[in-house]
């Protein structure tokens, strides 16, 4: 079981932080609209009964008929509205021509006679060392000429415990939202990802049989946003897949053309031990031991440059550019000890402008490579005495490599089985005996790579093989003008 890694970060930890976060901030901008709100409301509703209390005290206003002095009849309902359960402390006056003529004299008052007449002021004030909501009112009564002034004051601390209480809720509604918004959402995101849970089970027991299977994972229960995901790992499998096979491939070829070089070393240095280096017996084995670790060297040389070929790459880069001349030119160079040691002669033919505009698209290194193994080919299957042309052709916009020998050729039935590894002639001889049939097996790969195509041709001039390789140019082709209509000529 696969044990979970700390600080290993999590989707969905992640989708619900994305989503919590601004969620968080909507629920503090609204919680601060909130409290304005109810800072507000909580306001004007004690104001509204304030101003009421202020109303039932000032239509009981009236003038005395003895004196003409004003009076007022208060009225119990004036301060029973005002009753809540904060028990807030109400004061209240009467004023009139600069006196009181009830309620608390030390109440603070404006000068009624700068103030609005009828109209419901309200100030905040301290009384007492307390603040105080005060509402106040002046009013001309009948029959006196000085306007009256009436105020009714309210201690609050009914409307602080308002306004708590209700910020309290609405604290904790929000603090609900997010962390119910939180619950759901993370169990959202969990039945969201759960197709990503049951690939995840598809791949475990992939995994569980003993070997991974890199067949592509199934793309029916992907939702879209995984999708492309998906896709590419689905192309990682496949090459990976591919590389495997090649490895394999490559295992299983090695083990099988070691098996018989090995086995001939081990006999030779068997004889060799019996007879020692200086009898005639002991000469030849040593010389069987030199000619097979020769053979040795040049199969695992193949074997290695098949596993380069074999290799998964994408088609050479733009920028990947081979001077046909030159690199044939040092590859020849390179073969031709090898072509004299056996009796071969090699001949190289330029073309007749020098070749300087054959840029072919590939890696110089691979097309040396892909080079040497026909010139390998051609003067190791070659009579002796024979003659082996590389000859550099073709137009910039197409240019080709052609190697022609004069040996015994390839007959035409068996062209398509030539390239097939480890693959020889019946009727090659010696050299099919000492030779690994793996020559144009790499030719077909390292041209695959290099976007070219190999064409097996019969000589010309007589018998022998002509091998054809066209490269694909880096010199655009010229654009073929279009032909006159018939009876236009032209402009």
């Amino acid at each position: 079981m696969t044990r979970r890694r700390d600080g290993v970060p999590s989707l969905r930890r992640r989708l619900l932080t994305r989503l919590l976060v601004p969620l968080g901030a909507l629920a503090v901008g609204l919680g601060v609209g909130g409290a304005a709100l109810i800072h507000g409301f909580v306001q004007s509703t004690h104001d509204r009964v304030l101003a009421g209390s202020v109303l039932a005290i000032a239509e009981r206003l009236a003038v005395s008929d003895d004196d003409g002095e004003v009076t007022v009849d208060l009225p119990a309902v004036a301060f029973g509205m005002l009753e809540s359960q904060a028990r807030d402390n109400i004061y209240y006056n009467v004023a009139h021509h600069g006196g009181v003529i009830t309620g608390y004299l030390d109440l603070p008052a404006p000068d009624p006679d700068r103030l609005p007449l009828n109209a419901m002021l309200f100030r905040d004030d301290t009384y007492h060392g307390h603040p105080v909501r005060v509402a106040a009112q002046v009013r001309r009564v009948y029959g006196e000429a000085r306007p009256v002034l009436v105020q009714v004051a309210e201690t609050t601390t009914g409307r602080r415990a308002a306004v708590v209480d209700m910020l309290l809720w609405l604290t904790l509604l929000e603090v609900a939202l997010v962390g119910g918004s939180g619950v759901l959402v993370w169990g959202a995101v969990g039945r969201g990802l759960a197709p990503l849970v049951r690939l995840r089970r598809v791949i475990d027991a992939r995994s569980a049989r003993g070997s991974m299977a890199l067949v592509p994972l199934p793309l029916a229960v992907v939702p879209r946003e995984a999708l492309p995901l998906v896709v590419a790992i689905n192309g990682l499998l496949e090459r990976l897949d591919q590389s495997i096979t090649t490895m394999r491939r490559f295992t299983a070829d090695a083990s099988h053309q070691l098996r018989t070089p090995l086995a001939v070393l081990r006999t030779h240095l068997a004889l060799l031990r019996r007879h020692g280096t200086g009898t005639a017996e002991g000469r030849a084995a040593l010389d069987d031991v030199e000619g097979a670790v020769r053979r040795l060297e040049r199969l695992l040389t193949q074997l290695l440059a098949l596993a380069r070929a074999d290799e998964d790459s994408p088609a050479p880069a733009s920028g990947e550019v081979a001077d046909l001349l030159q690199v044939a030119m040092e590859t020849t160079a390179e073969q031709v000890p090898a072509a004299l040691a056996l009796g071969v002669e090699v001949h190289f033919e330029s073309p007749p402008d020098g070749g300087a505009s054959l840029r072919v698209a590939g890696n110089p290194v691979l097309v040396g490579e892909l080079l040497g193994n026909l010139l390998d080919n051609a003067i190791r299957y070659n009579r002796p005495g024979g003659t082996v042309t590389v000859r550099v052709a073709g137009a910039p916009e197409a240019p080709r490599l052609e190697v022609e020998d004069d040996g015994p050729g390839i007959p035409e039935a068996e062209r398509g089985r030539v390239f097939e590894r480890f693959y020889r002639l019946p009727q090659a001889g010696e050299a099919a005996r000492t030779g690994s049939g793996l020559g144009l097996a790499i030719v077909r790969a390292l041209a695959d790579r290099l976007g070219a195509e190999v064409g097996l041709h019969d000589r010309p001039d007589g018998p022998g093989l002509l091998v054809a390789v066209s490269f694909r140019s880096v010199v655009p082709s010229p654009a073929v003008a279009p032909l006159p209509l018939p009876g236009k000529g032209p402009g």
